[in-house]
């Protein structure tokens, strides 16, 4: 009976070992990802069988992925929004989809026995429409602010990216609201960025409408960001002296070459210097300047206001130098050229005759700034032990001419700012 009991009491104690004992954890299987290989990035689709004049069949193709069972195939009409999804046990599939319109594609790689998906990057591409035609922008895409991210309050820096395969953009149009979508066009841009006023405790929303030199527009998807309480900054002083063109005695005056019997009237006029001629002047050259210490190794933002309601042949420059004015001859070039408004030579027909707003902006608008500026587009500017003269100083000259041309109402400049960057 002993031996009984014991035997049973065995077997119990060998159930009870495999009931209570846990379970293996289960073996997760993750695809690998996907390798997109046509239609290609950024690229004019020019294959693929038309199905009507308004469709054409393409062929979608991708690189296995490992542990890969099937996959799904996702398309997005980047004009509409509308997107539609293709599953496919293989590592191809063929959709018949608009012609003339700009597409993403993207695919997620799937294993049978797992949940667990993995995606591929995502492309564009553009499905070509009839021969000849014109493309339509692809819709800019966020830089910064970064989706539903916070700033401080104040102005705001929108930038985008923005691409066409005609290479022809002509202006962005900018949309920024509290509502979704953005009703308000808070400016245009001829660059891929736009200064805003933001305020604490507000979700934004915005939205770009990319236009081409013809006409064609793509509108974006919708951004969002919020403001928020920023810490203050002491703002950094300007360290050009009567920046405001109040004629303070801060400015220096030069009247390089003029032709011969020719009148000017270079001078202050209510708050702005002025560049202008009278009797038909057409040909002169005059330049302000003072000198300015900064420092090397820091980095510095310049700006201006310039403004012409209509000029000929006339140009106007800004220089960074060491070398004295009063030392150089008529041609004042040391340093180089930092900004170009409308010039000659190596920049012949680039600028505007007509314009009004910050220096670097206008400029953008058709003159490169030179290789061997010192600033970037922003502005900025940072001075190496070269650039400086023996005092820690730098000349900041601002010249303006023209060659058989005129300066028609005058070229104008006000707000001049050099400010250290914080």
């Amino acid at each position: 009976m002993k031996a009984l009991s014991y035997l049973t009491f065995g077997v119990l104690l060998l159930s009870m070992g495999f009931s209570c004992g846990e379970d293996a954890d289960p073996i997760i299987i993750t695809p690998g990802k996907a390798s997109l290989t046509f239609p290609e990035n950024n690229k004019d689709c020019n294959e693929g069988s038309i199905v009507s004049d308004t469709e054409s069949e393409v062929t979608f193709r991708w690189t296995a992925s490992a542990n890969a069972d099937s996959y799904t195939l996702q398309i997005t009409n980047m004009d509409s929004g509308s997107k539609q999804s293709i599953n496919s046990n293989s590592t191809e599939a063929k959709v018949s989809i608009l012609r003339a319109t700009p597409f993403s594609w993207m695919v997620i790689a799937k294993n049978n026995s797992s949940s667990v998906t993995t995606q591929s990057d995502t492309w564009a591409f553009y499905n070509a429409g009839p021969p000849g035609e014109n493309h339509v922008p692809y819709p800019a895409t966020v830089v910064s602010p970064g989706l539903g991210s916070e700033v401080n309050e104040g102005t705001v820096s929108l930038e985008w990216s923005g691409s066409d395969l005609d290479n022809d953009i002509a202006s962005y149009e900018v949309y920024m609201d509290q509502v979704n979508p953005p009703t308000t066009m808070v400016g245009t841009s001829s660059t891929n960025k736009l200064d805003v006023s933001v305020s604490k405790d507000i979700q934004y929303f915005w939205q770009v409408i990319s236009i081409d030199a013809i006409g064609n527009k793509s509108t974006s998807e919708v951004f969002n960001f919020s403001g928020k309480e920023g810490v203050p900054v002491e703002p950094s002083a300007n360290l050009v002296q009567d920046g405001e063109m109040n004629d303070t005695g801060k400015w220096s005056y030069k009247q390089l070459w003029t032709g011969s019997g020719q009148d000017v009237e270079h001078g202050f006029d209510n708050g702005e210097f002025k560049f202008i001629g009278t009797a038909e002047v057409q040909q002169t050259n005059a330049i302000i300047w003072q000198e300015i210490a900064v420092e090397k190794g820091k980095t510095y933002k310049f700006s201006a206001k310039i403004r012409s309601e209509g000029s000929t042949s006339s140009w106007l420059e800004v220089y960074f130098g060491k070398q004295s004015v009063e030392a150089a001859g008529d041609d004042y070039t040391d340093g180089g050229a930092e900004v170009f408004v409308k010039s000659f030579g190596d920049n012949e027909n680039c600028g505007v005759d007509a314009y009004n707003g910050e220096i670097l902006e206008v400029a953008s608008g058709g003159c490169p700034l030179p290789e061997d500026s010192l600033l970037d587009a922003n502005g900025n500017v940072t001075f190496s032990e070269g650039d400086l003269t023996s005092n820690g100083t730098i000349f900041l000259a601002i010249k303006a001419g023209n060659w058989d041309g005129n300066f028609g109402t005058g070229i104008f400049v006000d707000n001049v700012v050099l400010k250290e960057v914080e």
